[in-house]
């Protein structure tokens, strides 16, 4: 399967889905890779220091080889939401050829998995392997069951904070079902300054800027310029919420409308009043203590851990 990608979502589900967010008011993030979108998201994050953060890729090498990887087992790396897999490229251009990992980027955005085929052409001596899927269905499952089935082991991943734009009740759930016992998840997460009131409005003013940020918020605004809705029918705007039982925060960006617009995707029409909202990306910035509590709380075990600045890497362990 190198260099080609394995589909499992058609266009037809991609509209349907598209148009199930709109109804609801919430899109999910894949809608922003649409088209041409993926790359031009890279070019705006990759150097975005709100985003990314100053966090040294080493770091990922150093905590895989101290925990991750075995020279004498047949592993299989899956990578959730991969992305570019750039994080991941980077760590196989930094191991050596001892190591025997077959390699699955998995992503609902076909746009994304082939910025990942450009991205790892040049990794020698790992098998690779695209999958375009929503890795909570049975379907994906079944498949991932198939494809693994010589691996003695499997290590799933969550890179490039992707894990903290999901609903934490939604994927602590999707995680257990999707891992079998003993298997293992490698996180990295935004981490929280602190929680007194001083390090909330440092977290605040930070991703506040990405109101001002005329390209970030053009990124968050392509898919609804795709639905032929113009910048006159609404503003930007930033909302926090706590959630206590993690001790997170989330921080939810939405577009608020100020003109009634309706739009038509497959013969069925949603029409968006004034002031309803459009929320468009959620970032849930994480305090590392509340987010071990919450995985052990599912029945997740939690094997090691690596905290520099504002991200971490976790390791967990399925009970």
């Amino acid at each position: 399967m190198n260099n080609q990608i394995y589909n499992l979502i058609s266009d037809a589900t991609l509209s349907d889905e598209f148009s199930y967010c709109l109804r609801n008011r919430t899109l999910e993030q894949k809608f922003l890779y649409m088209q041409n979108w993926a790359q031009n998201y890279y070019d705006v994050v990759g150097t975005d220091k709100v985003y990314y953060g100053k966090y040294p890729y080493d770091l990922f090498v150093d905590f895989g080889k101290k925990y991750i990887f075995s020279k004498n087992k047949k592993m299989a790396i899956i990578s959730l939401w991969c992305g570019n897999s750039n994080i991941e490229s980077f760590i196989f251009e930094h191991l050596n050829k001892d190591y025997h990992i077959d390699y699955y980027g998995v992503d609902s955005s076909k746009n994304m998995l082939e910025l990942s085929i450009e991205r790892m052409k040049d990794i020698k001596d790992i098998d690779k392997n695209f999958i375009c899927a929503d890795f909570s269905t049975n379907e994906f499952k079944r498949e991932l069951s198939q494809l693994t089935i010589n691996n003695d082991i499997k290590i799933f991943t969550f890179f490039s904070n992707t894990f903290g734009n999901i609903n934490p009740n939604n994927i602590i759930d999707i995680l257990y079902n999707l891992l079998k016992s003993w298997e293992k998840i490698w996180l990295d997460v935004r981490l929280r300054s602190g929680k007194n009131t001083k390090d909330n409005l440092k977290d605040f003013d930070k991703y506040y800027d990405y109101i001002s940020n005329n390209e970030m918020t053009n990124l968050f605004f392509n898919p609804i310029e795709w639905l032929n809705i113009t910048k006159e029918y609404w503003e930007f705007v930033l909302k926090t919420h706590n959630i206590e039982h993690l001790e997170a925060i989330n921080y939810q960006y939405s577009f608020v409308f100020n003109k009634k617009a309706s739009v038509t995707i497959k013969n069925e029409t949603t029409t968006i009043l004034p002031w309803e909202e459009l929320q468009v990306v959620n970032i849930y910035t994480y305090d590392a203590d509340g987010l071990i509590n919450f995985f052990e709380g599912h029945n997740f075990r939690l094997i090691q851990k690596f905290i520099q600045d504002n991200r971490g890497q976790f390791l967990f362990e399925k009970m």
